[in-house]
């Protein structure tokens, strides 16, 4: 199942907005992206590598997933210490993406950033 296009587009735009909150002199330090699969979208926070091993690839840490079906919609998880997810039961899945990303940006149970 494809995921819809426009929602895809309203999420990388949230991403590329979240990107441009963080401060310039941190921005070779921290960075958010998006990675697609199947029919979730998962946000991630990558962190350059560690000085003794410049060639490595940056570390990247999933925060949340936006899972798409079409009979529930959108449904937010979470992302524990190992890196597996769980569903975030403080919102109820919706049609509306937005709605989940802006819980994120809440984030009142500050699950997602910390």
């Amino acid at each position: 199942m494809s995921l819809p296009d426009e929602d895809v587009a309203i999420v990388r735009q949230w991403v590329d907005a979240l990107n441009s909150e963080v401060p310039e002199h941190v921005r070779t330090q921290l960075r958010y992206e998006i990675d697609t699969y199947r029919n979730a979208l998962t946000l991630l926070e990558c962190r350059p590598p560690e000085v003794a091993n410049p060639a490595d690839d940056w570390l990247r840490v999933p925060l949340a997933r936006l899972q798409f079906t079409r009979s529930r919609g959108w449904e937010l998880y979470y992302s524990d210490r190992d890196s597996n997810f769980h569903v975030y039961a403080s919102v109820e899945p919706t049609e509306d993406v937005t709605i989940l990303l802006a819980e994120i940006d809440d984030d009142p149970t500050c699950i997602f950033f910390g």
